[in-house]
Parts: structure tokens; C-alpha cells; sequence
């Protein structure tokens, strides 16, 4: 009897092979297969390639509403995968030796639809005929457990997955069109896309941004003095009456500060909890500045290379089954390392904090203590970062001290904070990525007169909302239970590739703000998160198998046919306020900067017999410049040499660069 063991990817095919016994490689069509005898009998290992099947329309015209669809191999349907076709015959070649099945991809919803697909479509197999292998990690003893203890089909997370495949589909290829047809209307191109999780991710962008735009700054005032070492702050905080203000500058001028009160307050600042998918993208982010959408890149390479567990949990949990000395053993044997890894061991209760986030088919993200061979920079900083993490979270909690100040300067009250830490603890082992508060104050006693050396008063102005980073809004999505842990990252790349957002922080481009309000207006739930939830819930039925596939689907096909009826009544009115928004944007994407020959022109993108730039003022002003190869973005500075506008390049595959427009400028080669 022959088993046909499907994995995700080549490298998990090899790591599964090396675990499981020893094996023999065939290689097919150019395509290793690892072929082992063991006590279940022949089993094959043959790789997939991540989704080698995707949804397509099956027939019919570019048109809305469509829900006619099918799943055809990726590489006939997507440019770009034709490198699929390989794995897709292979699959299909050895499928006809196969009795049984093993879908060992990632166990989520992703990993059972890549492999259910895979084993039924490609290789003509059968769900009555396929166990589930269940491993959070790519290690061996992890790998040979989960072989040994073969769990049943998984029918609700499959279900499930394909479910989230289709609901996206009709969603996004439906509203997409609606969108770009009502561009069409005016006689217009251009490509415009939203979708289920898409459409309600752009609007909580574009409601802060709005809300930003919106924001009427208030004055008030501060009075500080500083003096005798410190710096203090009136206990009023915030004037909102400058006279009053003075009043306190009048009251104190001349007179010297006494210590009116010592209040000091010890308090236990506790370790942090395991890493879940979204807590390491944001730490990522803070700490290197690296994206979401790079950071969960990264983690699944490390996981693939055995170096850590499976990223893409909800969990901030770490069960004891992990194997807590067995990890902090292998770690201790890096030299990075060893000290803290042995910190840890010489605990006498190897205890973990543990957080709210749970997943019931993985722990946390934590290392397996497979040292690494080679990493990149990138790379080695999440490892290390996910290390120290594992580290810290078995740690005594850090004592840290505040004191509170009260100066008395003739009944004016002022107040000054300052704090410490007594006791590192955790914060030894998560080094050097502790972010805590340090400010001393001298030492003071009751009664203490202090000279004051400085009383200003500042101007001030309230401030608006802060601005998404992008790890903040794939937070505020998970919050929001919108969209999943392996796409919310790749949600908002892909706003910033439709041009809908822009920067970092994030800010809502005035194409992105008009399709968010033409939707608000005339199609609403298309925006509502409410509705997206609901078939989120609707979804976790399904995994749980209270809910069947079709009938959800179902009632997607009706909301949506009830949605893009009423948007196709206003197609014309939603079209004339995008174009309207994709002028003003184009505009301002080809603005450079200020012409550096003449007084009120504006350097521009001109795209005619190729791409060059020149100024708004032609023919009165001629000037012009080449262009660089690449997406060309305005960075508002100008340099101080040439005086040209300072550019951003963009090329796919090298890391941007900037750089003034004349080619002849002296400082050239520092922008290269």
C-alpha cells in the first residue's frame, strides 16, 4: 500500500523526509519526491507549492454581479506561476500509485485547503481517504509524533478555508468590478479594487484620516520651573487662559520652591507575554522598524529552516508539552545565548507568563533551540528578538519605583515624577529590547528649599489623532475581529498598492478617501464591519461544523446581489466622483517640486515619447530633466546644492533611494 504525503512547500517535503526515516529521492519532471518504507507501509513525500489551485470565473462576461466560479491550476489562470506546473503534473503523477493520503501542510485554514485541494483535485484522491497531520514545529520529534498520531480529515477547517476562498472571491472580484465599470462610465481606466475585509479595513484608516483633517487645534498653556536639579510642571496641567497662566508666573516670580510632599511607590512591572503572530509584527516594527506583511514573511522562513515554531497563531500561550529545559538546553549551547538560557534554568519553577490570545491548533511563537546557520540582518533581529522574548516571559517581575514630588512656591503647587528600577529581573533577559521609562531626581527631604533657576511658560496647542503605523492598524484589526492572523498584513499592502494609502505612518490618498465615501454613500455595507464579522462568526460555525459551507455562500450571493443592485442605480454618480479624485491624485503624484529657473513654475512628471520632467510654465520655461528607471515620488525637500527637487526611487527588489533631479549635481553619488 501506498501513501501519498503532501506538503506545503519543497524545503517542508525535505524536512519531512529527514524525520521520518530513511528515504530514497525521486525526482520527477524536475520535482524531488522522498519515497521511505515505514511500519505504515510505503509513503511518499511530494511538495505543493503553496496554492497550486485558484478561483476563476468559469464563464460570462466582465461584469457584476458573477458568482459562476471554478478552481482551475494556478499557473493557467495567474501570470507569473508557471513554475507551478511542474509540482501540479507531479502531484498528478503520483496520485496514481496512491492508496491513501496525508496532508501534512500548515494546520490552518490555509495548509488544509492547499493540501484538501491538491489531494482531490490533482491527484483525483478522496477525503475518506486522507489523515491530517498536526505539528507546530519542523523538528524531528515534533514531525515524528505527528506521524505517528494521524488525526482524521480535518472537515470543518476545510470546509472553512474554502468558505474564506470563495466569500473573498465574490467580494473582491464583484466590488472591484463595480467600482472600475463606474470608472468606466465617464470613459475612464483605472484599476480600483476593495473587498470583504479590504473595503472595512480602508475605512477605519479613512475615518481617523478624516478625523485628522477635521481636528481644530486649542490653545493652552504649561508653566514648568526648573531648578535644584529637577523639572517641574504646574499641577493645573493645562491652562486654557494664558492670563492665568501669567498669573502663576507673577505669584512665583523672585520666590524660591519648597519641598512640600515625598511620595514613593514601589510596584511590580510584570514580564510580557508570549508572542502571538500580531504582538511580534508590532514589536518587530518598534524595534527595527520592519512591516507586518516582512515580519510574518521572516517568521515563516524561520519556521521552515526548524528554527521556530509555526507564526502565524493567535495564541500567547505556552503549554508546558513544548518541552520549557528542553529548549532552554539546546539555547544555552549558542553562545549568544548561554548566560540567559542558563538565567532561566536555575530557576526553581519554570513558570511562564501566559497571555489572553488562544488558538486551538498552535502555542505561541517561541524558538525550538535549532541553532541558525546563516541569517540576514533582518532575520537574526527577529530571531533574536523572539529569543529574548521565550526568555523573558519566564521571568521574576521588575521592580520599579516612582516618586512623586509636590514643590510649594508660595501656594503654587508643581509637581515632578521620577522613576526607576530597583530590581531588572525580566528586563535582564529581554535585553536589549526593554522599553521602560528612566528619570532621576535628586535627593530630597520634606522641607527642603530649592532655588528656582528658570519659570516659562510654554505655548501650546492640542493635537490630533495619531496616524495608523502599519503594525498599529493590523492590531486594531484583529481588535476589530477582521480579517485573520495569516492576511490582515497582506490587507494593508495591498491598500498601499491600489495608491488608496501612502507612508509611514499611514495617511488615506484622496482616491482611497472617495471610494471610502462614494461606498459610505451609496453602498454602505460594503464598508460595514459589522457585516464582515458576521461572516467571520459565520466562518468559525462552519470550522466547528454547525454551519454548512453552501448555505453561507448562499447568503453572501443574496447580500451582495441586494449591494451591487443599488450601486449599479448610482454607477454614474460613483463614477464622476472617482475620476474627479483619480485627477486630483495623478496630479499630485507627477508634482516634484518648484522649478529651480523660473520663479512660480512647478516641476513635473510629463509622460509623452517616454517619461522626463519638466516645468508647468513650458514653453515660457523649458527646463527639463531625465528620469530615473523606477516609481518616482516627491519627498517635499529640495537640494541645498543644485536646488532641484530631492525625489524618492522606487524599484521592485532593491531597497528605495533618493535623489536630487540634475545629473550633474556634485552630491550625486551621495544619493546613489
Amino acid at each position: 500500500m501506498t501513501t501519498l504525503m503532501v506538503a506545503e512547500k519543497p524545503k517542508v517535503a525535505q524536512r519531512l523526509a529527514d524525520a521520518l526515516g530513511d528515504y530514497e529521492v525521486e525526482e520527477n519532471r524536475g520535482v524531488k519526491n522522498y519515497r521511505l518504507d515505514t511500519e505504515q507501509g510505503e509513503v511518499v513525500i511530494a511538495p505543493s507549492v503553496g496554492h497550486i489551485f485558484s478561483l476563476e470565473q468559469s464563464d460570462g462576461e466582465w461584469t457584476y454581479p458573477v458568482f459562476d466560479v471554478e478552481w482551475v491550476p494556478s499557473f493557467e489562470s495567474e501570470d507569473g506561476n508557471s513554475y507551478m506546473k511542474k509540482y501540479f503534473n507531479n502531484l498528478k503523477d503520483q496520485g496514481e500509485d496512491a492508496d491513501d493520503y496525508i496532508n501534512a501542510c500548515d494546520f490552518d485554514l490555509e495548509g488544509s485547503v492547499i493540501g484538501e485541494r491538491a489531494i482531490t483535485l490533482a491527484c483525483n484522491g478522496s477525503r475518506s481517504r486522507t489523515k491530517r497531520m498536526k505539528f507546530s514545529t519542523l523538528t524531528t520529534s515534533d514531525l515524528q509524533e505527528a506521524f505517528d498520531d494521524l488525526e482524521e480529515f480535518d472537515t470543518g477547517q476545510t470546509e472553512a478555508g474554502l468558505t474564506r476562498h470563495l466569500l473573498d472571491w465574490y467580494y473582491g472580484i464583484n466590488i472591484s468590478r463595480a467600482l472600475m465599470l463606474a470608472v468606466q462610465s465617464q470613459d475612464r481606466f483605472q484599476k480600483l479594487s476593495t473587498g470583504r475585509v479590504q473595503g472595512p479595513t480602508l475605512k477605519v484608516l479613512a475615518d481617523r484620516e478624516r478625523e485628522i483633517q477635521a481636528f481644530d487645534p486649542d490653545p493652552y498653556w504649561e508653566v514648568v520651573l526648573r531648578g535644584g536639579g529637577l523639572e517641574a510642571k504646574h499641577e493645573e496641567d493645562r491652562f486654557w487662559e494664558e492670563e492665568e497662566a501669567e498669573e502663576v508666573l507673577s505669584t512665583c516670580k523672585g520666590e524660591k520652591a519648597v519641598v512640600a510632599s515625598l511620595d514613593r511607590n514601589r510596584y511590580k512591572h510584570n514580564p510580557p507575554v508570549p508572542f502571538n503572530l500580531t504582538g511580534l509584527q508590532k514589536e518587530a516594527q518598534s524595534q527595527f522598524g520592519i512591516s507586518p506583511a516582512r515580519t510574518q514573511e521572516i517568521a515563516q522562513s524561520l519556521y521552515e529552516d526548524s528554527l521556530i515554531s509555526y507564526p502565524r497563531t493567535e495564541s500567547q500561550k505556552l503549554p508546558p508539552k513544548i518541552g520549557y529545559k528542553q529548549i532552554l538546553n539546546k539555547l544555552k549551547k549558542q553562545d549568544d545565548y548561554e548566560d540567559k538560557a542558563g538565567t532561566v534554568l536555575d530557576k526553581n519553577d519554570l513558570y511562564t507568563r501566559q497571555g489572553g490570545g488562544e488558538d486551538p491548533a498552535h502555542p505561541a511563537i517561541h524558538p525550538t533551540g535549532i541553532g541558525p546557520n546563516s541569517l540576514s540582518d533582518d532575520e537574526e533581529n527577529v530571531y533574536d528578538l523572539i529569543v529574548k522574548r521565550f526568555f523573558a516571559v519566564f521571568g521574576d517581575a521588575a521592580v520599579r519605583e516612582t516618586l512623586n514630588v509636590s514643590l510649594d512656591i508660595n501656594s503654587e503647587i508643581f509637581k515632578a515624577k521620577g522613576k526607576r528600577t530597583i530590581e531588572r529581573n525580566w528586563f535582564s533577559l529581554y535585553e536589549p529590547y526593554v522599553n521602560v521609562e528612566t528619570i532621576d531626581l535628586p535627593d530630597l527631604d520634606e522641607g527642603q528649599e530649592l532655588s528656582v533657576d528658570e519659570l516659562e511658560k510654554l505655548d501650546k496647542e492640542t493635537q490630533p489623532p495619531n496616524r495608523y503605523s502599519q503594525a498599529g492598524i493590523v492590531s486594531e484589526l484583529e481588535k476589530r475581529n477582521l480579517g485573520t492572523k495569516a492576511t490582515r498584513s497582506q490587507t494593508v499592502d495591498r491598500l498601499y498598492d491600489r495608491g488608496y494609502i501612502d507612508g509611514a505612518p499611514i495617511e488615506v490618498t484622496d482616491i482611497g478617501l472617495t471610494v471610502v465615501k462614494a461606498l459610505e454613500e451609496y453602498s454602505p455595507d460594503i464598508v460595514s464591519e459589522e457585516l464582515t464579522r458576521q461572516f467571520e462568526e459565520k466562518m468559525q460555525d462552519i470550522r466547528e461544523e454547525e454551519m454548512e459551507r453552501e448555505e453561507v455562500l448562499q447568503e453572501a450571493r443574496d447580500t451582495l446581489s441586494e449591494i451591487l443592485e443599488g450601486f449599479q442605480e448610482k454607477e454614474d454618480e460613483i463614477g464622476e466622483e472617482l475620476v474627479d479624485a483619480i485627477d486630483v491624485q495623478r496630479k499630485k503624484e507627477r508634482e516634484l517640486g518648484p522649478c529651480d529657473q523660473c520663479e512660480d513654475g512647478t516641476l513635473r512628471i510629463i509622460k509623452k515619447n517616454g517619461k522626463f520632467v519638466g516645468c508647468s510654465n513650458y514653453p515660457d520655461c523649458e527646463n527639463t530633466y531625465p528620469l530615473t528607471n523606477g516609481k518616482i515620488e516627491s519627498t517635499g525637500e529640495v537640494c541645498d546644492t543644485c536646488h532641484t527637487p530631492i525625489v524618492k526611487v522606487i524599484r521592485k527588489g532593491r531597497r528605495p533611494f533618493e535623489m536630487c533631479l540634475d545629473p550633474d549635481c556634485p552630491t550625486k553619488d551621495d544619493w546613489d
